[in-house]
Formats: structure tokens, sequence, C-alpha cells
């Protein structure tokens, strides 16, 4: 039998106990260890990035020998390189999950999601982890209780946009908000930045306009701008909130902050900006001017209300691709007409709608603190170039930036294609950089 701790980002959320036939969890706000069943497990893994039970089964329900060298692969075919006598990286994966051996037993497991780290591992395999970041920042703490509640938050022209708010349970002092706006279901977020609510702050996790259970007509990027500012003022003014601020999110998600930033609203204190999107006419609808075709396979996957991702997954793109005019190519690969890419053919120059969506002409209004992450290949590095450029005035210690040698996907994986990084190809302490 043995215990697994279960650390978050510096939380520790739970404790496992493993033995030869079968798995039992600890909840932090539980009394008793009880069996690990199904729902259980399902909830962990949307948390973890990885299902307890599968990672559990296949190291330890058999009697695993770690072969003598530098380097082997597991009967389910996943690789492994050795970083020290300790810690084993797991290559040509994503998420890696790293090992922490002692002797011939696997006693820790740590994986890295962009921007939040999972540590499963025993007592003893915790200083080989981030665990040890944290702890010497003394950010290492139990678990806030939370709330969720779902909102409808009013825009100035009635349009409503829904949202959930995790808030710290029982608190009666007002707190500092983290917001994130998504077109692509807020509900999938709301794990993932529980986090931050644990630790003492709400979150406000949004459908921007025309998404999910939002109102209103989509319109990628037209109204992010004034929708994020009255966001902000609709927060500020509720009971909960000091009226300080911050966001957080990644690629659409940067967007929404940069946009948000350009209204010059004072609320706003922080942005963390992770492989943002950036102008419509540079970046997303044109490239410098020249239509930039390729975008059509995102469209398609929010054409709809709800996102599906499964619309980009096809084997005639290069068909479409050559579709003219382009304003014909959902008509070709969907059989119907797509309004908001309509509505973009029909705006070929830098116009008075395109500049409006456009964040850099508003750089006068950006002065809110900032962490810009990204990586060499992010095939969207065009945003965060941007914000790079934006941000260039700042003074010292009001903007932070991380570059790896990450995709869009970000910090995950050590291996890019046939490009074989070291150890420190991924960072284990993202989201304490994030935190601080």
């Amino acid at each position: 039998m043995t215990k697994f701790e279960y650390y978050n980002s510096g939380l520790h959320l739970a404790t496992f106990v493993v033995s030869a036939d079968q798995v039992q969890v600890q909840a932090w706000d539980a009394s008793q260890t009880v069996a690990l069943d199904d729902a259980q497990d399902a909830y962990y893994a949307s948390r973890m990035a990885i299902s307890p039970k599968q990672i559990f089964s296949q190291w330890q329900s058999v009697a695993f020998k770690i072969p003598e060298g530098d380097a082997f692969t597991t009967a389910w075919g996943a690789d492994y390189q050795r970083a020290d006598d300790h810690y084993w990286l797991n290559r040509n994966a994503k998420p890696a999950i790293d090992l922490v051996i002692e002797g011939q037993k696997v006693i820790g497991f740590q994986i890295t999601v962009r921007n939040a780290n999972i540590i499963l591992a025993t007592p003893e395999a915790l200083p080989y982890t981030a665990y040890a970041d944290w702890q010497k920042a003394g950010m290492i703490q139990k678990p806030l209780p939370i709330t969720e509640t779902d909102v409808m938050i009013p825009m100035p022209d009635g349009v409503q946009l829904a949202a959930t708010v995790i808030k710290p349970a029982g608190t009666t002092t007002p707190c500092s908000t983290i917001l994130t706006r998504t077109p692509y279901g807020r509900k999938q977020f709301v794990p993932d930045h529980e986090r931050f609510a644990h630790r003492g702050y709400v979150v406000v996790c949004q459908d921007v306009r025309g998404r999910e259970d939002s109102q209103g007509e989509w319109q990628p990027m037209l109204h992010e701008k004034a929708d994020g500012d009255a966001t902000l003022d609709w927060i500020a003014a509720q009971p909960w909130s000091n009226g300080r601020i911050g966001m957080i999110g990644g690629s659409y998600g940067g967007y929404v902050q940069w946009a948000a930033a350009a209204s010059g609203n004072p609320h706003l204190q922080a942005l963390v900006s992770m492989v943002t999107a950036g102008g419509p006419f540079t970046d997303i609808f044109f490239h410098n001017g020249v239509p930039n075709s390729a975008i059509i396979a995102w469209y398609f996957a929010v054409e709809s209300q709800r996102f599906t991702p499964e619309h980009l997954v096809r084997d005639d793109w290069d068909k479409l691709f050559a579709v003219r005019p382009l304003s014909e190519i959902p008509v070709v690969g969907l059989g119907h007409r797509i309004p908001g890419w309509d509505e973009i053919r029909k705006h070929q120059v830098f116009d008075a709608w395109m500049q409006d969506m456009d964040w850099q002409s508003f750089a006068d209004q950006i002065t809110v603190p900032a962490l810009i992450q990204s990586g060499w290949f992010d095939d969207d590095g065009i945003g965060t170039t941007e914000a790079l450029k934006v941000t260039d005035k700042y003074a010292q210690g009001q903007r932070k930036v991380i570059l790896g040698p990450w995709l869009h996907g970000g910090n995950a994986q050590y291996d890019v294609g046939p490009i074989h990084l070291g150890r420190a190809g991924l960072r284990h302490d993202i989201d304490l950089q994030h935190m601080r």
C-alpha cells in the first residue's frame, strides 16, 4: 500500500492510497478514505489531465522493472529518458508524464499542461518536483472551500453574457477577481480555474457574446473591447469584489485581455497573456493585408453556438482552400454560409470596422502590467510580437516575458517534431509565475 499526495499548482487536493487490488482516495475536505469510483476518477481526470485509475493501473498493478541504461519504452508505448538519478522525462508525449523513480519503484508523477503543474507523489518524491519551488515561495497551502454560481451579466445594449462565478465559500471580505473570457465554452475552463478560488480569489469564467450560453450575435473580435469593459465594470460593482481584476487566458483568451485593456478600464490590474491572438488585419483575418484563408478551419469549429472541434478534422482541406471566391468555402464544406465569414469578406482594407478590433490602435490606453507567455514555435506568434511591441515602453517591473521552445499548445512537451529538447525544454513553475 502506497500513499500518493495530489498537488495542483501548490494546492494539496487529495491523497490516493494505492494497493495491488484497488485505488482509494481522500479528498482534501473529506474525513475518510473511500474507494475511487468511476465518477470520482472522471472528476480528478478533468483536473489532472490524466485518469488516476489508468496511471496507477499501468504503473502499480504490474511488477515493472526499470531497465538498465538511460532510456526505455513501456509496454504501452511511453518513451522515457533519464534526467538524473531520480527523474525521468516522458519523451514524444503531450502532456509529458514525468517519473520520479527510487530504485526500481515509481514513487512520483509530474505533469505540466501549459499553465498548471500536477504532482502525484509520495512524500519522499516531492523534493524532486515543483513542490520544492512552491514550498520555497511559501505558497504550499490547503485549499479554501469554494462555491460556484451561474449568472447572466448584462451589457449596455441589453445582451446578457453567461458566466460562472467561483468564490471562496463564506468569505465576507471583498476579494480580487480573476476573469477569463472564451468562445469555446466556459464550463470546460472551470476546473482549471478553481485553483485561484481555492487561494482566495473570486473567479469569473465567461462565454463571449453569441457563444455557448451567452446571448447576442457572434462576430469574432467585434464586441470584445466593449464587452470586456462592461464585464469589468460589472465585476467591480459586485459586493464580493474589491475592484481589482486580473485576466488570464490563451489564444483567443489572450486577445480578449488586450481588447479589454484597450478600453482603458481602471479596474483591470494585470494580464496573463498566453500565445495571444493579434489584430484582425495583421494576424487573424488577414496577415498584414493578405487574406488568411487558413482561418476558415477555425471558423468551421465556431460556426454554431456550441464549439464543434470535430469540424476541424477532415481530409479535404486542400480542396476547400482552393475554392474561389473565398466566401464560398463554407458553402462547399458545410453546405451553408457562415455569417461572420461573409462579414469579414466585406472588409478588404483596414477600415474603421477593422480598427475598432485592433488593440494595437489603442496602445495609448494599454498600461496594465502584463506577463506575456509564448513559444518559439507558436504558429500564431504574431499576436505575441504585437503584445511585445505595445508594451515595449513599459516601466521596469511592469512586464515579464516567458518564451520557451513551445508550440501554440504551450508548455507541455519536450519534443517539437524531430527536435528533441533537454530537461529545460519544459518549465514546471509556470503556474507559480502566474500566481505571483
